[in-house]
């Protein structure tokens, strides 16, 4: 799913009223600069909502998210490096927002920076609030860097996957699943599994004879089978298959559970109808 297509959804999903109320946001591996790409994502989508439910133009939607809105709070720092700490109340703002109603809008937002600079025990304090946070709102946390994210905190969010159009995207975007592989620079046999699972589903042995005891390798090749959906144009129902498929595989993979069956239901979902 392009990122216009899954813009819309989300659009679609607010004026349906039937947002999620925790969403992590990360850009494509390849993407250059992924921080300021992700906030820029995030903020044209913040435009649209501002758009469509004030009737103004997008310039007028994003002078409006420049100057600030009641209804949407951004929890931001100016370095990326800096953990967010809990002495210096970079989420004071936060837990004082879960006590107010939306004042303007019919639906509320908060947007979090750099998910990689939130430290284990902000994270425990977090933990409720993310679950069930305030009466029609949605929180957006942003992961630019990919960073592990504790499964106690990923497993409560609906990750979008956002992928940027660099040179050469559009051509990837019509490779199958081998063709994409080989252009990576895989071995040749490697491919060739790869293209044995995609002629037919059920043949994925010669897969996991390369993968077996080589935990690098596994790395390397969800990280581009990751990067082959973003850029694929996969339907949304084979997209959202996958990142459901991917959460389960990030959560096993923090307890360092390596398997066949780990890949096989990362595998399988995208045999799930386009």
């Amino acid at each position: 799913m392009s990122n216009r297509d899954l813009k819309e959804k989300l659009v679609q999903l607010w004026v349906n009223k039937k947002l999620a109320h925790f969403y992590i946001v990360q850009p494509s591996p390849s993407e250059v600069n992924p921080r300021d790409f992700t906030k820029d994502w995030t903020q044209d989508f913040l435009s649209r909502v501002l758009q469509s439910e004030k009737s103004m133009s997008a310039q007028s939607s994003i002078e409006l998210l420049e100057h600030g809105h009641a209804d949407i709070l951004f929890v931001r720092k100016e370095d990326p490096h800096q953990n967010y700490s809990v002495k210096e109340d970079h989420f004071s703002e936060f837990f004082r927002f879960q006590n107010f109603k939306a004042l303007e809008l019919s639906h509320r937002f908060i947007v979090i920076d750099d998910a990689h600079s939130i430290t284990t025990i902000l994270a425990n304090k977090l933990l409720k609030t993310l679950e069930e946070p305030a009466e029609n709102t949605t929180i957006l946390l942003l992961d630019p860097f990919r960073h592990e994210i504790l499964p106690t905190i990923s497993s409560r969010a609906i990750y979008l996957r956002i992928h940027s159009k660099l040179v050469g995207d559009e051509e990837r975007a019509a490779l199958n699943m081998a063709q994409h592989f080989k252009a990576s620079g895989f071995d040749e046999d490697f491919v060739a599994a790869i293209e044995c699972f995609e002629k037919n589903s059920s043949h994925l042995t010669p897969l996991f004879e390369y993968l077996k005891n080589n935990k690098s390798l596994e790395k390397d090749f969800i990280k581009h089978l990751v990067n082959y959906v973003s850029s694929s144009d996969l339907g949304y129902k084979a997209q959202q298959s996958f990142m459901d498929a991917l959460q389960w595989y990030e959560k096993a993979s923090t307890f360092n559970n390596y398997s066949p069956e780990k890949v096989t239901g990362l595998l399988q979902s995208l045999t799930v109808s386009k």
